[in-house]
């Protein structure tokens, strides 16, 4: 007995549902190629005419979500990213579901924000334009999660551009809906950037801050987002000269990145090994990590990586020479 259009619409739904849920799973534990050819799978029944706009809508949001985060991570797929991105937009608007229409926006926004970083492009106008316009829609419809992601990218557009005390503002605001919702993953999101503002001032909150973000990746299970918590971890246990402590999460984070072969991680922890050493007066070892780290940043051509190795390297060398100065003087 053949199906009805409507049992065949209603199993769509059901598949493209779980095709996207069982993505997202392979993306959390990292498992960033397998959650690749899943989308890619599902992308391919998206032209049956007994599917849904919004179903349509709602698997080309997911869609574009991981690969901006695959983007992110690899500086890879670019035009992928832009293709899905302009898809999921068409389909936003035929489905007339302010929603998805909030949240396209949204994820536009992400994606310029993200392109600036691996461009090495200084001015976020842009992406916090479109992200302000995803926040109006969105405080149209109450929906706060989505609200709170806003205010937390918002925030992360003012950091970039050096701008801490409002980026700290939206940071707050954003962890303020969090907290009262528990949406775990964005109080884990504005808890970290929040660390990264207090580590020149108050360690010990910054230790807090770091933590708990840490605990929280951990409790629902985001594998993917662990290494760069441990890193952070590690950073503020360095600055607080607590080095065995530092050492213990950098490798950490290093294990879980290399078992999820995930390069611009790696790069993330030879960045954190270095400063470990620097800070050991392991001066040659961490002149190695540094270079090694930069000759990683260039083959990824990730370009705040780049800068950031850089910089890593003129300040090494700056102390090294403040060092022998110093030693100069007293023979």
């Amino acid at each position: 007995m053949a199906l009805s259009a409507e049992e065949i619409t209603a199993h769509y739904t059901s598949t493209l549902h779980a095709l996207g849920e069982i993505a997202w799973s392979y993306y959390y534990q990292g498992q960033l190629d397998d959650a690749m050819k899943l989308f890619e799978q599902g992308s391919h029944l998206l032209g049956f005419p007994e599917i849904a706009v919004i179903d349509r809508a709602r698997f080309l949001l997911r869609y574009a979500e991981f690969v901006i985060a695959n983007y992110f991570l690899t500086n890879q797929d670019e035009e992928l990213m832009l293709t899905i991105i302009h898809q999921a937009q068409e389909t936003a608007r035929h489905s007339q579901d302010q929603q998805s229409q909030a949240t396209v926006l949204y994820l536009t926004g992400q994606m310029r924000y993200y392109q600036n970083i691996q461009k090495g492009i200084q001015d976020y106008t842009e992406a916090r334009t479109t992200l302000q316009q995803a926040h109006k829609l969105y405080a149209t419809l109450g929906a706060t999660e989505g609200i709170a992601q806003i205010l937390f990218y918002i925030g992360l557009t003012h950091e970039r551009e050096d701008d801490e005390e409002r980026a700290e503002a939206y940071y707050q605001q954003a962890l303020e809906i969090a907290r009262r919702h528990s949406y775990k993953w964005i109080i884990s999101e504005a808890t970290r950037h929040l660390s990264g503002l207090a580590m020149q001032k108050d360690t010990d909150l910054a230790l807090r801050y770091a933590l708990e973000s840490l605990r929280l990746r951990s409790e629902i299970g985001f594998k993917r987002a662990l290494p760069a918590a441990h890193f952070l971890v590690s950073d503020v246990y360095t600055r607080r000269n607590e080095l065995n402590k530092a050492l213990e999460h950098c490798q950490q984070g290093r294990q879980l990145a290399e078992e999820m072969g995930l390069r611009s991680a790696i790069l993330m922890s030879l960045l954190t090994l270095g400063q470990i050493q620097q800070q050991q007066a392991a001066f040659e070892e961490a002149q190695s990590t540094f270079e090694a780290a930069a000759q990683l940043a260039q083959e990824l051509h990730i370009a705040f990586a780049i800068s950031a190795a850089r910089e890593s390297l003129a300040r090494l060398a700056s102390q090294r020479a403040q060092r022998k100065m110093d030693a100069d003087k007293h023979n």
